[in-house]
């Protein structure tokens, strides 16, 4: 009998971003766990905090190594060498840029070749100077040689490493995020929900909500210049902006400046998709995307979307059935998009319904966790690992 066969493989996750917020981490969080069934499971971490913390009372056993920087990854890439080597995993699962470069060397050099890699969003957008050009080039091609497989989030990302022949086009795998039953449970008293949420009640007017870390990706700005103009001409609906990041001091000075009188910053949230549960409209203007968990929550609590037309949300908002499209970078027309559906809450709600109906059908976190373990299973099997 071949003694590989009687032990589970030992599977190691490494995500060097370990803060407790955005998507990388929320994936970690949801899927992680869900591998402990079939394999021996442990994570590396990029430092100690709320990440690996969170990690362990899932019951997955967590290292953490100080690569929670791009210069700390190349420093102690040694050390994750030494720590693949002591404990011999038979797969290693990459997530994200810096993560998938020292992970798949020090992987390689380890003897193991099954290696995944899950980009979350393709860094070829942020090529906005000569550096990044060339950083994001060669990082994500010698990555993409060393890896077995290369999961992309969504159709638009995986056309990105195509259109750029990084590495033969079966590599490039597409398997969108998803989320767990539980965390799409509807509530019971929309009202109640409104009053523990600081919300005002229905009968004062339409709510709009946005949930996303405020930063420069999500480009909240184009929705404050769009809100003046909906301000104007529906002066009963309110906007709520849940969420916190660098820009949140130039956001809410943008706002000032453009005199915006129902528009209210609500900060970092705890379970901020409960906003979606009670509001008649929700709006993600992204610059770019991966495949964006808010926007899939939304989708689940039945909330219509208005969104920018670009990559992961635009394969995700079936435009003019689940919500409506716009183009970037065009404060008008997502202000005419958002007057539409606020003008029409009867077809708004159908939006949502269809929304949730697809959410369901595309999109359940057991759905997306049964393809990425069939696609683990084929690379152990071709590495000649137990399966």
């Amino acid at each position: 009998m071949n003694p590989s066969a009687s032990r589970r493989a030992k599977v190691c996750h490494l995500i060097c971003d370990s803060s407790e917020i955005g998507g990388g981490p929320t994936f970690a969080l949801s899927t992680f766990p869900a591998y402990l069934a079939d394999f021996e499971v442990f994570a590396i971490v990029g430092s100690e905090g709320k990440l690996a913390e969170r990690l362990r009372e899932r019951g997955v056993r967590t290292r953490t190594l100080p690569m929670g920087r791009p210069w700390k990854a190349f420093l102690f890439w040694p050390w994750l060498w030494a720590l693949l080597l002591r404990e011999k995993p038979d797969a290693v699962i990459l997530h994200g840029q810096w993560g998938g470069l020292v992970g798949s060397v020090a992987a390689r050099l380890a003897g193991i070749r099954a290696i995944l890699y899950y980009t979350h969003f393709p860094f070829f957008y942020t090529d906005w100077d000569f550096y990044r050009v060339l950083r994001n080039r060669v990082i994500e091609r010698v990555t993409c040689f060393l890896a077995t497989k290369v999961i992309c989030l969504s159709a638009a990302n995986r056309y990105q490493y195509l259109l750029r022949r990084l590495a033969p086009e079966e590599k490039f795998i597409h398997i969108p995020n998803g989320l767990a039953p539980m965390e799409s449970a509807p509530e019971a008293d929309p009202t109640a929900l409104r009053r523990e949420l600081g919300l005002p009640p229905a009968e004062e007017g339409p709510i709009v909500v946005s949930v996303s870390r405020l930063s420069d990706q999500k480009r909240i700005d184009w929705l404050l210049r769009a809100w003046a103009t909906v301000e104007q001409r529906f002066p009963a609906a309110r906007l709520f902006i849940v969420g916190s990041g660098p820009t949140e001091e130039a956001l809410r000075a943008l706002s000032g400046e453009l005199g915006l009188e129902r528009c209210r910053f609500l900060g970092r949230q705890p379970k901020g998709y409960r906003y979606y549960r009670v509001a008649d409209l929700g709006v993600i203007c992204s610059l770019y995307e991966g495949h964006p968990l808010a926007l899939i929550e939304a989708m689940f609590c039945g909330c219509p979307m208005v969104g920018c037309a670009v990559d992961g949300i635009a394969e995700t908002i079936e435009a003019d059935q689940t919500g409506l499209l716009v183009s970037p970078a065009d404060p008008e027309a997502l202000a005419a998009a958002i007057l539409e559906l606020l003008s029409d809450p009867a077809r708004a709600r159908r939006m949502g319904e269809e929304a949730r109906t697809r959410a369901e059908k595309l999109y359940r976190l057991n759905m997306a966790i049964e393809r990425q373990i069939q696609v683990l299973r084929a690379a152990l099997r071709d590495a000649g690992k137990p399966n």
